[in-house]
């Protein structure tokens, strides 16, 4: 068999051309962090060869800046590596007393709440399904004997705490559905919706009611209808709440608009939903109680191996909440996911113990030197991650034995979630698999390329506190993805 050998002037131009290739990616970098837009910014670019474990073009590398949303490939890596893709975060009912022999429970039921973040999502249910598994749970009840309840339905979320929010999110966000927290009990993206009616552009919104309804709510507002053609309007309220505030315009003429707030209250909330539901049931007697959350009670020491299981509801496997996760940005289950990572490993499910985790396996594995993470999902402000911290994690990743699984969840540029739109026809399109980060002055992304001449590459690109609009910025770094799938 006759051997193929290169010339030594053939060897010559390929190392030319790959040395060019690489001065031209930093020749880019360069001008990208001397752009007009970036005078008064703070910008963090680095780009690694996955291959050659070398470094390709590099700007303030280890600077560390808020990242927003990038950092939820911390938060998703780490929940699929210490739970595993098919782990099913969960939800159990139990109930106390004894069963009469009317069918009446003379005790109260429990739901206690596991960190499921899937139950009653629209992501996981069709629009109008999001409650279909109370009708499951009360399948369960009545096969346990219960036609009634003498007590109450307690709804128990004590398993990630009661912070309700991380540390360093925004009061603009927190009353927003994107601002709404994780707890051990998640229903429904932990969302309220609020209708309006927006006849009269330039008057006052009618605010007709919310889903689900709360009659503890003291809801302000000075939403006006305005000649545009999407949301305009803010919702302002603390976690546990339930003075809420609006400001801002909605579309005219609509005659039911809908504004997603977060919920105040999950654990309560769920309970009452419960309540109701059992109470509407025309085969269902009397729920005698009202109901509670944990949170509120004065007995929280509660044995729930005294207790009777009567079911447990599975979520939706980890995989498949973190493909969610990264490719639509969805806050809620990157937190979750953070929570349910500190349950895992030391028993404690709050954001702090959840990030302490996170440190703890990475150790001996990324190298993490200036980096700072407050939450899970990067919508705090307190976040501070260089370029180079996501290469050492992305490089990790990329060499893990579920490096294509994770891979599998990010956006592909020009062709799907957060992406879709980023160089749509492009060099890069197809080619860039990455997460995207997005606060007010804060623009990042970070992830991976396979270049069109097999060059394995992982980036990630930082900026804050530039000039312009967000949309614009972006414009200006696809000359950066472009130049990597062209290396």
């Amino acid at each position: 068999m006759q051997k193929c050998s290169f010339s030594p002037l053939f060897l010559a131009l390929f190392i030319v051309q790959g040395v060019l290739a690489q001065i031209s990616l930093q020749k880019e970098v360069d001008q990208f962090a001397e752009l007009p837009e970036n005078k008064f910014a703070s910008v963090s670019i680095c780009i690694i060869d996955l291959d050659k474990d070398s470094i390709l073009a590099n700007f303030n590398g280890e600077k560390s800046l808020m990242c927003a949303s990038t950092a939820k490939l911390f938060s998703t890596y780490t929940a699929l590596e210490v739970l595993g893709s098919k782990y099913r975060p969960q939800t159990r009912i139990y109930k106390n007393g004894t069963v009469d022999s009317l069918g009446v429970l003379q005790g109260d039921l429990y739901i206690q709440g596991w960190g499921d973040m899937s139950l009653g999502s629209k992501y996981f249910c069709e629009e109008g399904d999001e409650l279909k598994f109370m009708s499951i749970w009360l399948k369960a009840i009545r096969e346990k004997g219960i036609r009634a309840i003498s007590g109450s339905v307690i709804a128990d979320g004590s398993s990630f705490g009661y912070a309700g929010v991380p540390d360093g999110w925004d009061w603009s966000d927190m009353g927003n559905y994107y601002g709404a927290g994780a707890s051990g009990i998640n229903f429904f993206d932990n969302t309220v919706k609020y209708y309006f009616d927006t006849y009269g552009a330039g008057k006052k919104a009618k605010f007709i009611k919310t889903f689900p309804s709360d009659s503890h709510l003291v809801f302000r507002h000075q939403i006006k209808a305005a000649n545009i053609r999407n949301d305009q309007s803010y919702l302002f309220g603390a976690p546990y709440s339930t003075d809420r505030y609006g400001v801002g315009c909605l579309p005219s003429n609509r005659s039911s608009f809908v504004v997603k707030g977060s919920m105040p209250d999950p654990e309560y909330m769920l309970a009452k939903e419960f309540t109701r539901y059992l109470r509407e049931d025309s085969l269902f007697g009397l729920v005698t109680g009202e109901p509670k959350g944990m949170r509120l009670m004065l007995e929280k020491d509660i044995d729930y191996d005294e207790l009777d299981l009567v079911c447990v509801h599975k979520g939706e496997t980890i995989i498949d909440i973190v493909r969610l996760t990264n490719m639509k940005s969805i806050n809620l289950f990157a937190e979750g996911l953070l929570n349910l990572v500190g349950l895992k490993n030391s028993g404690n499910g709050s954001t702090k113990s959840g990030i302490e985790q996170v440190y703890v396996n990475l150790k001996g594995k990324v190298n993490v030197p200036g980096m700072r993470l407050q939450d899970g999902s990067g919508l705090s402000r307190k976040n501070a991650v260089s370029a180079m911290n996501f290469c050492d994690l992305l490089s990790y990743i990329d060499k893990s034995e579920i490096a294509e699984l994770f891979k599998s969840s990010l956006s592909v540029a020009g062709e799907s979630g957060t992406l879709k739109n980023i160089c749509k026809g492009q060099s890069a399109s197809g080619l860039m698999k990455a997460k995207s980060g997005t606060l007010s002055n804060v623009k990042a992304y970070a992830g991976y390329i396979e270049s069109k001449l097999g060059a394995n590459l992982a980036f990630a690109l930082i900026v804050n506190n530039f000039q312009g609009t967000s949309y614009q910025m972006v414009r200006k770094m696809e000359r950066i993805f472009n130049t990597m799938a062209n290396y």
